[in-house]
């Protein structure tokens, strides 16, 4: 009897830590997606002020991840018999993600009265960046190990752990951004990368880490239609935040078809294929077909930095993407190849380092 009153409780503290997740998965949704409204409205040239809508989605989404820091960390505190469950380490970096963002924003301020308006690579937005990732880090990794422990019978794991990792795969992407996108300059900081260096660094880097965020989320469900899910999260926070926030761009959203697809086949490789080649190289394939649209699923702020190379005299990339579409057009049949190396080595890696996890 006092067995299973004591699984019971361990059964009801693990739903309570779930509402954590689900509270920080709402947050980090709210502020990834903010931010890069945010980014779009800088871009645009609208009106600056402290009080823009999407500074009010940013900040909603990190009061609500500090809420579900705190539930967290009491949880933490009062219920020590439940520490050493695997799915606490995802608590563990909630709480450090919102500690960062909430330092991230005063310090954000501060960091203007000194030195005026900054690009997107100041030390306080990359602050910012890191900790909503480890909110995003952290609610994943809770999802996947309940609905490890609970052996995949969950049918609400099932729904939200897509919604999970196609949040975190946003949060990759913008992160990698960063050190890629030719909009750093600020009034006293130029943070700007060299083009080459942020063209090499891009085309490796941003196929890499899609694929591996790819691969994880379909290892951790081990089903079809998981990571095609997760996909289809991921393009649509970007279309939404970035391409219908811009009207010039909109004719430009049948391009988000092709990535879609190759979500679809690289799932499809991964999980249901009965061809004896492609199973035994169906990490590879799937890396290869996923990693060779990297350039629509990061469209259109990756095409700045492709766009570097065509502009003169001082003209900004960002205005001139509704009227290169040829341009771009060839730029992305240029990517396929690359894309599809660097995302096989992606779930290569993903597979040598992270299966036995899985």
């Amino acid at each position: 009897m006092k067995t299973e009153k004591t699984t019971l409780l361990k059964f009801d503290v693990q739903k309570l830590f779930l509402i954590s997740f689900v509270i920080a998965l709402v947050g980090v949704s709210l502020s990834m997606w903010g931010a890069s409204w945010d980014i779009t409205s800088h871009l645009l040239r609208t009106p600056e002020t402290f009080f823009t809508p999407s500074h009010m989605v940013l900040y909603t989404g990190v009061g609500i991840s500090l809420v579900a820091a705190i539930l967290g960390l009491t949880l933490f505190l009062v219920h020590k018999n439940i520490r050493g469950r695997p799915f606490v380490f995802g608590t563990k970096i909630i709480i450090i993600g919102s500690l960062m963002q909430i330092i991230a924003g005063p310090g954000d301020f501060y960091w203007h009265e000194a030195f005026g308006i900054d690009g997107l690579l100041s030390p306080t937005h990359l602050a910012l960046a890191v900790g909503i990732m480890m909110v995003s880090i952290g609610s994943t990794i809770g999802f996947a190990r309940i609905h490890s422990e609970t052996k995949r019978k969950n049918n609400f794991l099932k729904i939200i752990l897509p919604i999970s990792f196609g949040v975190f795969w946003f949060s990759v992407m913008w992160l990698i951004f960063f050190f890629v996108l030719p909009i750093s300059e600020g009034d006293t900081h130029n943070f700007n990368p060299n083009p080459v260096v942020a063209l090499i660094l891009g085309v490796s880097v941003l196929p890499f880490g899609f694929s591996l965020v790819f691969w994880s989320m379909s290892k951790t469900s081990q089903s079809f239609g998981a990571a095609s899910a997760a996909s289809l999260v991921f393009l649509t926070m970007n279309i939404t935040s970035n391409i219908l926030t811009s009207e010039k761009l909109l004719f430009y959203l049948p391009w988000f078809v092709a990535p879609m697809i190759s979500a679809i086949a690289a799932d499809y490789v991964l999980n249901k294929s009965s061809n004896k080649f492609v199973q035994k190289n169906a990490d590879k394939i799937s890396g290869a077909i996923l990693g060779s649209m990297f350039f629509v699923f990061s469209f259109p702020m990756f095409a700045m930095t492709f766009l570097e190379f065509y502009v003169f005299n001082d003209v900004f990339s960002y205005d001139v993407i509704h009227s290169s579409a040829d341009i771009l057009g060839n730029v992305w049949l240029m990517t396929i190849i690359p894309g599809a190396v660097s995302g096989m080595i992606g779930t290569v890696f993903a597979k040598k380092k992270f299966s036995e996890r899985m």
